[in-house]
C-alpha cells in the first residue's frame, strides 16, 4: 500500500517537471544566425545595422524636408502662410497609413501657438498663424498607435513653394550672380558682392526675388588684409562701394552692412578679383602604371552663392574626388547634399572640403544645399 501511494506521488512530481521544462521552452527565443559573408545579399541586409545608425541623405518625395525617426521618416513641409503637411514615410521611403495617427508641431518663436496635426488622405495636416520670418526650428511629434516619434526641422518657409517666380522675373531665392560676384542672404535680401583688380567692392542688395531694393543711406565697411573702409551708395545709386589697395590675388573680405532685421549683420568671402586667374603648370603625363594607381576623376567646385561648376560630368564606376571651396560663411551653403550617393558633408566657410565616392549607375542626379536652394548636378555616363 505505501509503494504505491510512493509511487503515485513520483509519478506526478516528473509530471511538474516535464511541464516547466517545457514552458522553459517556449520562453526562450531563439538567437538571431551571425551574417554570412557567403549569405544572400538579402539575408545580410536583415542584420545590417539599424536605420539612422549612420548619416545618410534623403531624396524629398513631396519637395518639403526629410528627417529620420526610430519607425522610418518624417517629411515636413511648411510655408510661409503657417500652413503644415507631415508625411509619414517608410526606410524606402514610400508613405505610410495616416489611420490612427495624429500629431503636433512647436515652432521655436516665441507666442507661436502649438499646432495640431490631423490626418488630411495621405498625411497630416494643420494649421497655424502666418510668419514673417524665412527660417525657423520646428519639432514635430507624430504619434500612431500610442507610439510616439519626433522629428526637429530646420525650416525654410515659403509661401507658394520652393522656386515659385513672379513674371519676368527670377524664382525666389535664386542665387545666380546677377553682376558675376558672390550671393550672400539675409532674411529675405540678398547681396551680391564682387570685387574688382583696381581693389573696388561693390555691393548690391535686392529683394527675394533679387529685385533691386532702394540704398540710399546705406552705409557699412569693407576689412580685409589689415584695411577697413567705408561702404557706401556709389553717385549712381545702383550699388554700395568701397576701396581696398589693389589686388590680383585671392584674398579674405569681410562685408558689413546693417540689415533690415539685423543691425549687426556681416559676412566674409574670398574674393577673387574680376578678371584674375590663377595659372597653373601643366602637369607632366604619367605612365600607364602611374596613370592606372592614380585612376579617379577629380573636380574642383566653387560655393559662392551656387556651385561654379553647377553640372559635373562623371565616369560610371570611376571614383570620384569632388572639391568644394567655400568662399563665403553664410548658413546656406554650408551642407551638401548628394542623396542618390548617400553623400551629407558638411562645407567648412572660407575653406575646401574634399568628397569621395564612386558613381555607380549613370544618370542625371542633383546636388544640393541644406535647404535645397542651392542647386547643381552630377551627370554619370
Amino acid at each position: 500500500m505505501q509503494a504505491n501511494v510512493l509511487e503515485g506521488h513520483m509519478k506526478r512530481w516528473l509530471g511538474w517537471v516535464v511541464i516547466a521544462g517545457l514552458l522553459a521552452a517556449c520562453d526562450k527565443k531563439p538567437e538571431a544566425p551571425a551574417a554570412s559573408t557567403t549569405a544572400p545579399a538579402e539575408t545580410q541586409a536583415a542584420v545590417r545595422k539599424p536605420h539612422g545608425a549612420e548619416p545618410h541623405a534623403h531624396a524629398t518625395p513631396h519637395g518639403g524636408q526629410v528627417e529620420d525617426t526610430p519607425r522610418g521618416h518624417l517629411e515636413l513641409v511648411a510655408t510661409r502662410d503657417g500652413s503644415y503637411r507631415v508625411y509619414l514615410l517608410g526606410e524606402d521611403l514610400k508613405v505610410r497609413p495616416t489611420e490612427g495617427a495624429s500629431g503636433s508641431i512647436k515652432v521655436a518663436k516665441g507666442g507661436y501657438p502649438e499646432v495640431a496635426l490631423a490626418p488630411a488622405g495621405d498625411h497630416l495636416a494643420g494649421q497655424g498663424p502666418a510668419h514673417t520670418d524665412d527660417h525657423l526650428a520646428m519639432v514635430v511629434t507624430v504619434v500612431q498607435g500610442g507610439k510616439p516619434e519626433t522629428a526637429r526641422f530646420s525650416a525654410h518657409l515659403e509661401a507658394e513653394g520652393h522656386g515659385a517666380a513672379p513674371a519676368g522675373g527670377l524664382k525666389e531665392h535664386d542665387h545666380t550672380p546677377l553682376q558675376g560676384g558672390i550671393v550672400a542672404m539675409s532674411g529675405d535680401m540678398h547681396l551680391e558682392v564682387l570685387s574688382l583688380r583696381s581693389g573696388e567692392v561693390r555691393v548690391w542688395v535686392t529683394d527675394a526675388f533679387r529685385k533691386p531694393v532702394p540704398i540710399a543711406g546705406m552705409k557699412g565697411r569693407v576689412e580685409a588684409g589689415g584695411q577697413s573702409v567705408p561702404l557706401a551708395p556709389e553717385p549712381g545709386g545702383q550699388f554700395l562701394a568701397a576701396t581696398l589697395s589693389a589686388s590680383e590675388q585671392e584674398r579674405e573680405t569681410t562685408v558689413h552692412l546693417p540689415m533690415p532685421g539685423d543691425p549687426e549683420y556681416f559676412i566674409t568671402f574670398l574674393l577673387t578679383p574680376k578678371d584674375a586667374q590663377a595659372v597653373e603648370p601643366p602637369a607632366a603625363p604619367a605612365s600607364a602604371p602611374e596613370a592606372e594607381a592614380k585612376a579617379v576623376q577629380e573636380v574642383t567646385i566653387t560655393v559662392a552663392g551656387g556651385y561654379e561648376p553647377s553640372e559635373v560630368k562623371l565616369k560610371k564606376g570611376v571614383p570620384a574626388r569632388l572639391r568644394f571651396i567655400r568662399k563665403d560663411t553664410g548658413g546656406c551653403s554650408e551642407e551638401l547634399l548628394i542623396p542618390d550617393f548617400g553623400v551629407k558633408q558638411t562645407l567648412a566657410g572660407l575653406s575646401e572640403t574634399v568628397v569621395e565616392f564612386t558613381p555607380d549607375k549613370p544618370g542625371t542626379f542633383p546636388f544640393t544645399c541644406g535647404m535645397r536652394m542651392l542647386k547643381g548636378q552630377l551627370v554619370v555616363n
